[in-house]
């Protein structure tokens, strides 16, 4: 068992998640997803962590449409944490999902869709 995190009944360990590092764009290990429960009937409400071997811990949470932000953090469920990229302190890293709904957006998604996932700092990238 990982010393990092007891996993709470409603955890799920080694789950697949569109979730991905925001700095180098790699897939995550240690993947946890806690179930927070409905929020109302129709509205799931779920934290996915995982790890990148490079840049350490990072979280988003997702109730029902996809994240806004994935946050650096200390441990899956933990503290948020500084990262310094280019001499720019950063906690947390917007996603185009983020700049969709800004937009005025109201379009019903798959809150699990890995294109909304996608950190915006990516799309300069192409």
């Amino acid at each position: 068992m990982d010393s990092l995190v007891k996993p709470a009944p409603r955890d799920r360990r080694h789950a697949e998640t569109p979730l991905v590092c925001p700095i180098c764009g790699s897939a995550l290990r240690n993947v946890y997803i806690r179930d927070l429960g409905g929020v109302t009937a129709d509205i799931t409400w779920q934290i996915h962590a995982g790890e990148c071997a490079e840049h350490g811990w990072f979280q988003a949470e997702t109730v029902s449409r996809p994240p806004r932000e994935i946050f650096a953090v200390d441990r899956p469920f933990g503290v948020g944490r500084r990262i310094e990229i280019d001499g720019q302190e950063l906690y947390s890293f917007p996603t185009v999902w983020m700049f969709e709904s800004t937009r005025g957006a109201r379009i019903r998604v798959d809150a699990l869709d890995p294109q909304y996932w996608r950190p915006q700092r990516f799309l300069r990238r192409g």
